[in-house]
């Protein structure tokens, strides 16, 4: 990715106010893919979170890990277990992912929930953001008919 240095100075300058913007205390989801619950590490859930948990589900047909079945974490996780390095390079390398990387695989974080994601979960975020879409072009066409 080529950057200005200008451009590359604003970008650094924008990642840092958000990162200073965050709360001490942060709810962040993952998804993981494995034969069976027991499977997941709950000492160390993780390196690799999102701040979003519908976009993660609509937007990831992959998950970590290898299994038959995904599961979605939720995690409680303090602003100093942030790799910052790590985190503002995949903010600038995949910006519509809203990742959060973790330090020593999320040690530390406390689990908030595993719920076994269903085949369909993605695809009721997607129907409803395909709704959303929809009708938000619906009106947009009667102004422009008006």
């Amino acid at each position: 990715m080529g950057f200005e240095t200008e451009d590359a100075e604003k970008e650094l300058e924008h990642l840092v106010n958000w990162y200073s913007g965050l709360p001490q205390k942060l709810r962040l989801y993952r998804i993981v893919q494995v034969d069976n619950k027991e499977d997941i590490d709950l000492k160390k859930p993780g390196s690799h979170y999102s701040t979003k948990k519908k976009d993660l589900i609509s937007n990831h047909s992959f998950a970590v890990g290898y299994g038959e079945e995904k599961y979605l974490l939720t995690i409680v996780a303090d602003k100093s277990q942030i790799d910052v390095d790590e985190t503002f390079s995949n903010r600038i390398n995949y910006p519509n992912e809203s990742e959060i990387t973790l330090k020593n695989k999320g040690l530390g974080s406390e689990i908030v929930s595993i719920k076994k994601l269903k085949e369909d979960d993605d695809d009721v975020i997607v129907k409803k953001r395909r709704t959303e879409s929809l009708n938000l072009i619906n009106v947009l066409k009667e102004l422009i008919i008006q």
